[in-house]
């Protein structure tokens, strides 16, 4: 028994430090940009040292691997709090709306940094983009479950929402009259509506034969 106790201490103490190491990369990088997020920064801010750092994750695009990751998971996490809370989310046109409320945070930002450092960046490429599949791939089965749709369809609404959504997040931070971002998630939103006035995929699908 005291064996386990401390086997489950010993875990819990793992897992406390990948979260201070993630949680930091996220502010890290928000606040600094890709570029400026350095291994020594990160583990600084996490309060451990950079070697123990390495003994969690490895490598800095290890590290940035789990970021996306965690993210992700805390995103549907989240989405599924509002649905249940709010009723939003029932619906395909309430998702561009739903989208921005999550994808506009700091960590949301945050992927996108590291999704463009992959271009420059091939370790970081090969580890990171398989995740971005996976991600992509789970959140499709989630949205085909709720919305019907074939994998074609329901990819092509998919990547439509939540890459308007994510260039929306980068003018948002970037571009002047910022107010005006949110009326053009709006749109899209009132664009669903009318494509789909039944909220499914069913009409989409009927609109893309034409």
């Amino acid at each position: 028994m005291t064996e386990r106790l401390k086997r489950r201490t010993q875990e819990e103490r793992t897992a406390q430090t990948r979260l201070a190491l993630i949680t930091s990369t996220i502010e890290v990088v928000h606040t600094m940009g890709y570029a400026g997020a350095n291994t020594a920064t990160i583990a600084h801010k996490a309060g451990v040292s950079r070697g123990a750092m390495l003994h969690h994750f490895g490598t800095r695009a290890a590290l940035m691997t789990e970021v996306v990751r965690h993210v992700f998971e805390n995103e549907m996490i989240e989405y599924e709090a509002i649905r249940q809370a709010t009723g939003r989310g029932n619906r395909l046109d309430d998702w561009p709306e739903l989208l921005w409320d999550v994808l506009s945070r700091p960590a949301g930002l945050v992927v996108l940094e590291i999704l463009q450092a992959t271009r420059s960046d091939p370790e970081l490429a090969a580890s990171v983009v398989p995740m971005q599949e996976e991600v992509e791939a789970s959140a499709l089965a989630v949205m085909r479950t709720a919305f019907g749709g074939d994998e074609t369809l329901a990819r092509t609404v998919m990547r439509l929402m939540v890459w308007s959504v994510r260039g929306l997040s980068i003018a948002e931070r970037h571009l002047p009259r910022r107010g005006e971002t949110g009326a053009a998630v709006a749109l899209l939103s009132k664009l669903l509506k009318l494509a789909a006035p039944d909220g499914t995929m069913a009409q989409l699908r009927v609109l893309g034969d034409r």
